[in-house]
């Protein structure tokens, strides 16, 4: 007595209201100590999942240390999701938090105009990764290419 609702596959994805209730170090706002990451902070893929936990693990290892958390440069997907699942980026946006994979478009413009799709992916990952380098090193990692 199957109904099929539409061909293909279907699923539900589980995740909290990111504005509402996680700061950008994936920390929750009601609860201090207590951090969220992967897809129930609403970043959606492997990778991001991965990403989230590191930052979250990281972040709570410095709270137990009595440190300020850390979160990655704007200018890094990294720091783009982050902002963008805590809501931080949104300017008062009617529409519900939904998931969100790592995209260019987390990303900050370039302060110069770059032509080319390819040329500006080019630059914005360039950028990324100075700002990274630099991150990399508060977080305690010695190497990053």
């Amino acid at each position: 007595r199957a109904e099929f609702i539409r061909y293909g596959r279907m699923h539900r994805n589980s995740y909290l209201d990111g504005p509402a209730l996680i700061w950008a170090s994936l920390e929750l706002k009601g609860r201090p100590g207590v951090y969220i990451a992967g897809q129930l902070s609403g970043a959606e893929g492997y990778v991001e999942a991965i990403a989230t936990g590191l930052l979250a693990g990281k972040n709570l290892a410095r709270r137990l240390a009595g440190l300020e958390p850390l979160i990655p440069p704007r200018e890094t997907v990294l720091g783009g999701l982050v902002r963008t699942v805590a809501g931080d980026d949104r300017s008062d946006s009617p529409d519900p938090p939904s998931p969100v994979n790592a995209n260019f478009g987390l990303l900050p413009s370039l302060s110069a105009q770059v032509r080319g799709k390819r040329r500006r992916r080019e630059a914005l990952a360039q950028r990324a990764l100075a700002a990274m380098r630099v991150f990399s090193w508060r977080l305690g990692f010695t190497r990053l290419p």
